[in-house]
Formats: structure tokens, C-alpha cells, sequence
């Protein structure tokens, strides 16, 4: 059954979703067309509308998250949501890992499309892309070996997903809490007390853990190295991951707590 709730959440939020990727990728043809007929000030338009578009994405993006979520269970759909042969724990989960799938498409559109206007400048302005590898290179040789940089790599995208989830898990629970019958009484304003209740609570949490606990990972010769406090190898590429490790806890506990919100204190309109 979460097959299908998850088939059904990709079907509702495409349209949204989908409307910003098809004008990227308009936009790029008028910038090839541009540029094979020499037409340099539409090519410019067509470039700066690209890079409003990489940053308009992450936006909606993140808006559709919330108003889908508020829509279909606590909007006009949520007593329909509700009745269900489904359980509240499977209808939160087709909803967070469509929410995570979109969130992760955006920032791959979005970095995909900085890469591309980056090189289509570069090939406009004549840069000498063989020189700037060779000084990618020399910078890389007074670094770890590369299987350090790759387990550094693979962390840092770990570190990206965990910080994914943990804003998914804050947005859903604030919206969720904010739909008890106690905090309805603060209206629209209840998921925004929620949410930067949560987030300055976490915070400074985090903050406290960081200093206090510091668990930190640097990459080595033959592979990652950690260290409690401050290390020495490779000091610029240090990273500390109790924060990763505190936001995971977070992000599970704050999925777990919606589920019983849904269960128990929900009031549905």
C-alpha cells in the first residue's frame, strides 16, 4: 500500500514540480539557439533568466512541500486523506520521501544548471579550461589519497540528506502540531511559532553538543580519520559530524512525534 500512496503523491505534486524543470530546459534551447546564430543579447537574457530559475526552484520546490502536505491532510482533502485503509504512520512516510525525491531533484537541477551556465560563460570569455584542470590537479596532489577524498565525499552527501530530512521532519511536524485543537486558536501564525520554536531549540542544542562533544572527521592517507576535538590532518577539510548525528536523532524523533500527533491530536477542519 505505501507503493501506491508514494505513486499517487508523484502524480499529485508533478504538475507543480514539473513546470519549473520544462522552463529550464527551454531556456537552455533559446541559449544554444542563441549562441549558434550569434545573437549575444538574448543569449545574455536567456543566461541570467536560467540562473533565477536554479534559484526559483529550491523555492517552489520547498513551498510545494508545504502546501501539498497542508492540503491533503489538513486542508479540504484531509478527511478524505483520513478514512483511508491506510495507517497514519504510511501516509507521513509516501509523504516525506516524495517531499525528499523532489527536494533532491531541485538541488540536482539547481547545481546542474550552475555547472552549465559556468561553462557556457567560460566558453564565451575564451578561458583556457586546459590550464584551470592542471591547477585542479596540482591543488589535489598536496591532498589525501583518493580514497580518503571519496569517503569525505560520500559523508558530506550523507550530511546533505540528513540536513534534507531533518528540515522535512521540522516543516511536517510544525504543520501537524500547529493542527491540534490548542494551537489552532494561533491560525496561520501556529506552523511559523512551531517551526522557529524548533529550529532555535535545535539550534542551540546543536551548538552545545558541537563545542562540548566534538566528534570531527578529516581524511587521511589510506582513509577517513576520526578524532574527538580538533585535528591536524588536513585541517581545512576537517568535518564535524556530531551535528549530522543530532539531526538524524532529531529528524526520527520528529517523524515518529507526527505520527502520534495524527493519531491522537489532530483536529481535522
Amino acid at each position: 500500500m505505501l507503493g501506491k500512496l508514494i505513486k499517487n503523491e508523484i502524480k499529485m505534486s508533478a504538475h507543480m514540480m514539473m513546470n519549473i524543470y520544462v522552463a529550464a530546459a527551454v531556456t537552455i534551447g533559446i541559449m544554444l539557439i542563441a549562441y549558434a546564430i550569434d545573437i549575444s543579447w538574448l543569449s545574455a537574457m536567456a543566461t541570467i533568466a536560467l540562473f533565477l530559475i536554479a534559484m526559483i526552484a529550491l523555492i517552489i520546490t520547498f513551498v510545494g512541500v508545504i502546501a501539498n502536505f497542508y492540503k491533503t491532510l489538513y486542508g479540504q482533502q484531509g478527511y478524505l486523506s483520513f478514512t483511508l485503509p491506510v495507517t497514519s504512520g504510511q501516509l507521513l512516510a509516501a509523504k516525506a520521501i516524495v517531499a525528499f525525491l523532489w527536494m533532491i531533484v531541485s538541488y540536482a537541477v539547481s547545481i546542474g544548471i550552475m555547472i552549465w551556465i559556468y561553462d557556457y560563460v567560460t566558453s564565451l570569455i575564451g578561458d583556457n579550461n586546459i590550464t584551470m584542470i592542471k591547477m585542479i590537479i596540482s591543488m589535489f596532489r598536496s591532498m589525501p589519497g583518493a580514497k580518503a577524498i571519496k569517503g569525505y565525499l560520500v559523508l558530506l552527501v550523507f550530511a546533505v540528506f540528513i540536513q534534507l530530512a531533518f528540515l522535512i521532519s521540522e516543516l511536517f511536524f510544525s504543520i501537524t502540531f500547529a493542527n491540534t485543537r490548542v494551537m489552532q486558536k494561533l491560525g496561520a501564525a501556529g506552523p511559523i511559532i512551531v517551526f522557529f520554536a524548533i529550529f532555535i531549540v535545535a539550534q542551540i542544542c546543536n551548538f552545545l553538543l558541537t563545542n562540548y562533544v566534538p566528534i570531527i572527521v578529516s581524511p587521511g592517507e589510506n582513509g577517513l580519520i576520526f578524532s574527538f576535538g580538533s585535528s591536524m590532518s588536513a585541517k581545512d577539510l576537517s568535518f564535524g559530524v556530531t551535528g549530522v548525528i543530532f539531526q538524524l536523532l532529531v529528524s526520527v524523533g520528529l517523524f515518529f512525534g507526527t505520527g502520534w500527533l495524527m493519531n491522537h491530536k489532530v483536529n481535522i477542519k
